[in-house]
């Protein structure tokens, strides 16, 4: 192979390489009527309490510890670890073992963003390994699924 030839070949490879990272660097885009499948969570890696974050519409990302969270419907919910936090206790109101899709669906009806109610913005954040973490309020009104990969999404509220 001439000099000529190896030179093209090696600029080919490193355009394809630089493409690829850069496209799997670019904000994934997402919709209010969607769900991604991004893995499932592995071992439980931190736990954090008194995370400020009130997720009214969905696409809402929090930083906690310098790492961007964003929120997501898993499209594998049922794949997921159990979180007992998901359950509210009985008596309670609140989702109760709902899914993020029911509070996106909710949320969609509402002409407007209700201001949150005690406990509702504040709560414990679960992270997993993976770049998944589970968020639930102190009121256990609210639970909401993220990821670490930055996600674009398609609606404002």
């Amino acid at each position: 192979m001439g000099r000529l030839q190896l030179t093209a070949v090696l600029t080919l490879v490193t355009a394809i390489v630089v493409g690829t990272l850069l496209t799997a660097c670019a904000p994934r885009p997402y919709g209010p009527e969607s769900s991604l499948d991004l893995g499932v969570p592995g071992d439980v890696v931190d736990t954090v309490t008194d995370v400020q974050f009130y997720p009214a519409c969905g696409n809402e990302p929090v930083t906690v510890d310098g790492v961007t969270w964003y929120p997501f419907v898993p499209a594998n919910l049922l794949e997921f670890p159990e979180v007992a936090a998901l359950a509210t206790p009985a008596g309670e109101g609140g989702m109760g073992g709902g899914t993020m899709r029911a509070a996106l669906s909710a949320v969609a009806a509402l002409p407007a963003v209700a201001a949150p109610g005690p406990g509702d913005d504040s709560g414990t954040l679960t992270v997993y390994e993976g770049g998944l973490a589970f968020w639930v309020s102190d009121s256990g009104a609210l639970t909401t699924w993220l990821t670490d990969q930055e996600l674009e999404y398609s609606w404002v509220c």
